[in-house]
């Protein structure tokens, strides 16, 4: 996402992401005060309709469907975490501060998905987590999906939002939230 890189993602639904974010750094050669914030896996109940997580609500819900947690692969992939009240606190800070087309990635913290389904596991009293292919019946996400994003790496660090707007996150783990608050 460098000023001037010619790097195109390979999968529509990235490409469509990077067109947005091209489109709203580009807005700062007009004088627009533009940033985009790339979250990383956001946990934490919302304030509002639609409290749930996008992806922790759908490992649950597949999860509760099939009767046990799973992961894809051995479970060892990590993604970078961070809670909804940080990922709020942040984007106050960027309305009042940033500079124009600034790029920050949101997290802090990260951890396997292994780790992460264990706890689910543990919180709502099902077995697992046991590995399981994204072609099964029981799998809610669209099968390169799952073998791609669940089943792959997401790690980032958010030193620009912590350098440039002095973003101080509260919350420090998705397992403990997860073992304290999911149910």
């Amino acid at each position: 996402m460098d000023p001037g890189s010619a790097w195109e993602p390979d999968h529509p639904v990235r490409a469509a992401r990077v067109a947005i974010d091209r489109l709203v750094l580009g807005a700062a050669e007009r004088e627009v005060r533009s940033a985009v914030l790339c979250d990383s896996l956001i946990y934490g109940q919302g304030r509002g309709p639609g409290r749930d997580s996008v992806l922790n609500a759908a490992l649950v819900r597949q999860a509760r469907a099939g009767g046990v947690v799973r992961h894809v692969g051995p479970g060892r992939n990590i993604w970078s975490t961070v809670h909804v009240d940080d990922v709020a606190d942040l984007y106050l800070l960027a309305l009042e501060k940033t500079p124009p087309g600034a790029f920050y990635f949101v997290e802090n913290g990260e951890e396997s998905f292994g780790t992460i389904a264990e706890a689910i596991a543990r919180s709502l009293g099902l077995p697992g987590p046991r590995p399981w292919d994204p072609a099964a019946l029981d799998n809610v996400w669209d099968p390169q999906f799952a073998r791609h994003a669940l089943g792959s790496n997401s790690r980032v660090r958010a030193r620009r939002a912590r350098d440039l707007l002095g973003w101080d996150p509260r919350h420090r783990s998705i397992t403990d939230w997860i073992l304290r608050e999911l149910r």
